[in-house]
């Protein structure tokens, strides 16, 4: 049974033809070819057989691609032409290209793109467009896209988006319009995206959020909504983001926020609401949310807290509350039902004195800066700056807890401050299981490599007792 396999196996190989690689290209694989530096322009001229799959092309030639560059490839699933110099692509470039699955343009010098250029791409499921000049886009541009799942428009020029742009994209899963001068988003935008989980708009200039904006993202997990210049969000605007785990609306221009903006958002475990010139937060902000981990509020001209503003928040933590120079007073039930809280920063702000119950139930302060006494309660060392280390300055780029994600989430400073509590300690990971898989891992590839080795040794006698009887005849 071995030997009729081997043989069958050894007999296929034999009858492969693999395709004349082009000099210009590598072909590490039997149908994908690499092929750098060239002329964009002179793609067609390359040689590039039309039974390929997948194209890679980088570092070409200033130029436009022109409507015969892939001709006859029907076959191809993933076609990369990018950190290239792409100044125009022609009508029709892509419309042999009717088994696409992946298309990536980054980072190219792209300020427009034809109505119907993606027509033929009815199979397509990742589109990158990011890194380009695009200042606009045709209304009907992803109209055929009916199975994409990944879109990135990010890093481009859009200022503004048709309302019909996303309506046949209901597969969508992620789309990235981040880094683009986007200052409104038209209500009926993402009226179609049933489906998407991650939505990235941060690093924009939009002003508002209006309401019924985001109502159809049922499945969004994700948003990212930090540095633009957010003025206003509507009152329920995240009402219907049910599945929501991570929302950022750091580095805007909130000065308020309406009452119950998160009631709902039960799933949420990441919130930044730093550097935003926030006076006053609603004695109604927060639902049931155990889920959420860390909370931030740095950088802000909050004067003070509302009464167990966080008393929802059971799971918290992480809270910092820090860069705040107008924060002058707390009220005693503050940080009422955080139980869970670990980190508590509340460096640089207006406080002189904290009320006697502040910290009841959070458990016993503990340095959190640098050095030997991190981690000691707070009443077990000398009195000055108990939780600077005497042996170094302070320094800025400290001990503030990273915040999951982009470094853009981070505030800016550090917030190592002297009311932190990080509570469990001395606790050493179990790495036995980790090393159970490791030499398991090790023992399956000693198998495997056996089998190969005493596959290739059938494989050499079949064809030598193949020579053999050939011989004979």
């Amino acid at each position: 049974m071995l030997r009729s396999a081997l043989l069958c196996a050894a007999l296929g190989l034999l009858r492969v033809q693999p395709f004349p690689c082009p000099p210009a290209c590598k072909c590490v694989f039997g149908d994908a070819a690499q092929c750098s530096p060239g002329s964009v322009e002179r793609i067609a001229g390359l040689g590039l057989p039309t039974n390929l799959t997948h194209i890679l092309l980088f570092q070409m030639g200033r130029g436009a691609l022109q409507n015969d560059s892939f001709s006859g490839m029907t076959v191809l699933q993933r076609l990369m032409l990018s950190d290239s110099h792409v100044s125009a692509v022609a009508p029709g470039t892509f419309n042999d290209l009717i088994n696409l699955k992946t298309l990536r343009l980054s980072r190219n010098k792209i300020p427009h793109l034809p109505g119907a250029l993606l027509d033929k791409l009815v199979l397509l499921e990742q589109l990158f467009l990011d890194g380009n000049e695009l200042k606009g886009l045709d209304q009907n541009m992803f109209q055929k896209l009916v199975n994409l799942q990944e879109l990135f428009l990010n890093q481009n020029q859009l200022a503004f988006l048709p309302a019909s742009l996303f309506t046949r994209l209901r597969n969508l899963k992620l789309l990235d319009l981040s880094e683009n001068n986007l200052t409104h988003l038209p209500r009926e935008l993402f009226g179609a995206q049933v489906n998407l989980e991650k939505l990235l708009l941060h690093s924009n200039h939009l002003v508002s959020l209006d309401s019924g904006l985001m109502d159809s993202l049922r499945a969004l997990m994700e948003l990212q909504l930090d540095r633009n210049h957010i003025r206003f969000v509507a009152p329920g605007a995240f009402d219907r983001l049910r599945s929501l785990s991570s929302l950022t609306l750091s580095r805007n221009c909130l000065d308020f926020l309406p009452s119950a903006l998160f009631l709902h958002l039960h799933n949420l475990t990441l919130l930044t609401l730093f550097e935003n010139p926030l006076e006053e937060l609603p004695k109604v902000l927060f639902g049931e949310m155990g889920g959420l981990r860390e909370l931030w509020l740095n950088g802000t001209r909050l004067r003070t807290l509302p009464s167990a503003a966080f008393r929802n928040l059971s799971g918290l933590g992480t809270l910092g509350v820090t860069l705040s120079p107008q924060l002058s007073a707390l009220p005693e039930d503050a940080f009422q039902g955080l139980g869970e809280l670990r980190v508590l920063a509340l460096r640089s702000t207006g406080l002189a004195s904290l009320p006697a119950g502040l910290l009841r139930g959070l458990g016993p302060p503990r340095c959190h800066g640098p050095g030997p006494r991190a981690g000691l309660p707070l009443w077990a060392l000398p009195a000055g700056d108990p939780c600077r280390d005497p042996r170094s300055p302070p320094s800025l780029g400290s001990s503030q807890p990273a915040v999951p994600g982009r470094a853009a989430l981070r505030p800016n400073r550090s917030e190592s401050g002297a009311w932190a509590q990080p509570m469990p300690e001395g606790k050493h990971q179990d790495r036995s299981l980790f090393w159970g898989l490791y030499f398991l891992l090790l023992g399956a590839q000693a198998v495997i490599t056996g089998i190969i080795m005493f596959a290739m040794i059938e494989l050499g006698r079949l064809f030598r007792k193949l020579i053999r009887d050939r011989a004979l005849v």
